[in-house]
């Protein structure tokens, strides 16, 4: 973990309300696909606190990409952070996608909205290890799709399953009604599938999981008040007796990236 000041190389707005962040680094920094960091622009007083933001992309490791969507007043101070402008850092924060061996003989990623910040590295590392994989993405619309990302996911050139709430691209509805059918068609339980997104959706895609007998990874958002455990802002409920102290975990410092079926998705629906 490292605390740092990063230079903002651009901050450009892909479709409105949703932005891509890429900063430079004097130092070279490690990270692993599905990591995160905590941000907020330098010198500033308000927010007071750094705001999470998964890895989109690593360019190298002097240089790394956000992208994320404005929504409240700490992502829209980033937003306003232009070229050469700094941004204080703590990275890399969370465990990783590889947190789970052996790697998977075909991999299924179901990416929602924003939580396709957190899937691109695990995408990009899929197709460089030669994993049949099969995506689905989910946005409210076309516009959305743009700002998450869509185009970066093309060009990896994976099977593509596509579907926006308002019907604008792809076909109609949540992206869980194609997974659904993909799985009943035929989906092998030798797959992993690896999902971001709403927690509805990751509640949803955890059930047919466990209808299909396939096994499934979720790398969960919480509100995060430091990113490496000490405020426990961020805990959630798990199955007791399968990951340790009192049935709840810190998503920070435990996750993100957990199990599907540690998940207690009832009791953590307010999310």
């Amino acid at each position: 973990m490292v605390e740092t000041l990063a230079t903002v190389e651009s901050n450009s707005e892909l479709a409105p309300g949703y932005r891509l962040l890429t900063l430079d680094f004097k130092q070279d920094i490690t990270v692993l696909p599905g990591q995160f960091a905590m941000l907020k622009p330098h010198a500033t007083i308000e927010p007071l606190l750094r705001r999470a933001l998964a890895v989109y992309r690593i360019h190298s490791p002097r240089r790394l990409s956000f992208l994320y969507q404005v929504l409240g007043r700490g992502t829209q101070a980033l937003s306003r952070i232009e070229r050469l402008g700094e941004i204080d850092i703590l990275l890399p924060l969370g465990n990783s996608w590889r947190t789970v061996k052996p790697a998977p003989q075909r991999a299924i990623v179901v990416a929602g909205g924003i939580g396709s910040a957190s899937v691109l590295t695990l995408c990009e590392e899929l197709v460089n290890s030669d994993v049949e994989s099969q995506l689905f993405f989910g946005a409210a619309s076309a516009r959305a799709a743009t700002g998450c990302g869509l185009d970066d996911f093309r060009a990896l050139k994976l099977p593509l399953t596509l579907a926006t709430d308002d019907g604008s691209l792809g076909v109609r509805g949540f992206v869980t009604e194609p997974l659904e059918r993909y799985l009943r068609d035929g989906g092998d339980s030798s797959a992993t599938i690896y999902a971001c997104g709403p927690w509805v959706m990751m509640r949803r895609v955890a059930e047919l999981a466990k209808e299909f007998s396939v096994q499934c990874i979720v790398s969960l958002e919480a509100p995060m008040g430091c990113g490496f455990g000490v405020c426990v802002g961020c805990v959630v409920a798990v199955e007791s007796g399968q990951m340790g102290y009192d049935s709840y975990k810190r998503v920070c410092t435990d996750g993100s990236i957990f199990p599907a079926e540690t998940i207690r998705w009832e009791i953590n629906a307010m999310h």
